[in-house]
């Protein structure tokens, strides 16, 4: 059950529909991911930068895509922004492509874009209806494409298979099959892939959403672009947004092999991103978040990290791990996600998923004597730290996050 905000709100939620492809023995082979703005199981095909902005930073940095396909390929849909580079795309392809929205009209800067993210290792999924159109130049770099087969005659079907042979490299995909008549005419036409209501509905997935203010994110983003910006800067600023926190360190375990990496905290997700990277991230962020994080949670969640933080050294743990746990529980807490849910697709070094599953090590103990303080339960640990000298770290913890929200 969702937490509820001190206004009686709850957090706003994103959804993310899973579109299955199907082979003819009833395999998942891929999944189409689209944006949703409901809970429904409708497709959304808007092609809006907004939405796509949404839908890719849900996709990597909140939910995961391990945790929505697996080990299946995954397509995710991109316009002309992304295309040209307007827009970054700031993911690696691993077992990601990218799917063309049908509303993409291909002239020479698309055409040019494209062949750009092809050389980085994307493939193309084409979405242009029954006939190719100006999409047609997009087949050198494609894997697959769909052709629409409600309302279309079947010569037009069979004229857009025939348009795909000099490319056997791409797989054509019977969409947008609507009732079992469509999958049966299909099947006698030739196709191998499948997808469609007829097959299979978007399956839509949904999750709390994380957002912050946009002055944050700006400032970030003018820091990230800075010739002299540090890597002790950058996990600095990064540190004083809790959602962009959680979703740099998801996006760092992303690796190219589609595999997980393993991240001991922010600094280490700073390094593994780069700047470039980082920079792509946020700008997507400030696209796709249109409210922000709500002040009270954003308070809560930042004075809880920088409690533990201050714990650190007393149990010899690291600062910057010590932070990354209270952020992540602090998230779990005051948006009301169990902790294996919020942390599950994160590739956390064992000492912090230890931490805050089980409650074990060091880090383990900070966030225990943090999470009892904020519950009124004052410990003393022996010749260290008193019930003084905890309430002053508290006291230094709450103001810093003040003074922080106050200035962004």
């Amino acid at each position: 059950m969702l937490k509820q905000f001190p206004d009686g709100s709850t957090p706003p939620l994103i959804h993310v529909g899973r579109q299955p492809i199907y082979n003819r023995g009833g395999d998942v082979v891929a999944y189409q991911l689209v944006f949703r703005d409901t809970a429904g199981d409708g497709i959304d095909s808007r092609a809006r930068t907004d939405a796509l902005t949404q839908l890719i930073v849900a996709a990597f940095t909140e939910f995961g895509v391990e945790e929505l396909v697996g080990e299946a390929a995954c397509f995710v849909t991109v316009n002309r922004d992304f295309l040209t580079g307007a827009v970054p795309v700031p993911f690696d392809p691993g077992h990601t492509g990218l799917s063309v929205s049908a509303a993409v009209t291909v002239d020479d800067e698309v055409a040019d874009g494209a062949a750009e993210l092809a050389r980085r290792g994307f493939t193309f999924a084409l979405d242009p209806g029954c006939g190719l159109g100006t999409q047609e130049r997009l087949l050198p770099y494609a894997g697959y494409v769909t052709i629409d087969l409600r309302g279309a005659a079947r010569e037009e079907i069979e004229a857009a298979r025939h348009a795909l042979g000099p490319y056997p490299h791409v797989h054509a995909i019977a969409g947008h099959l609507q009732a079992e008549d469509d999958l049966l005419t299909a099947i006698e036409l030739g196709f191998e892939l499948f997808t469609g209501p007829a097959v299979g509905r978007a399956h839509v997935v949904s999750r709390p959403r994380l957002s912050t203010t946009a002055t944050a994110r700006l400032r970030l983003i003018a820091l990230l672009s800075a010739e002299d910006a540090g890597v002790d800067e950058v996990t600095s600023a990064v540190a004083q947004d809790p959602a962009v926190s959680y979703r740099l360190l998801a996006a760092a375990g992303a690796a190219a092999s589609g595999q997980t990496r393993e991240v001991a905290g922010l600094r280490e997700a700073v390094v593994l991103l780069g700047f470039n990277r980082i920079q792509g991230w946020v700008t997507l962020m400030l696209i796709s978040d249109g409210d922000a994080l709500d002040e009270h949670v954003a308070s809560v969640v930042l004075s809880r990290a920088r409690f533990c933080s201050q714990l650190a050294p007393v149990f010899g743990a690291p600062p910057d791990a010590a932070f990354t746990v209270g952020l992540l529980d602090g998230l779990s807490d005051q948006l009301g996600l169990p902790i294996p849910e919020l942390v599950g697709s994160l590739p956390l070094a064992p000492p912090l998923k230890a931490a805050l599953t089980s409650g074990a090590g060091p880090l383990g103990q900070v966030l225990r004597i943090a999470t009892r303080y904020a519950d009124g339960v004052v410990e003393r640990l022996p010749g260290v730290l008193g019930p003084a000298e905890l309430a002053d770290a508290q006291f230094t913890a709450l103001r810093w996050a003040h003074l922080l929200l106050a200035s962004a």
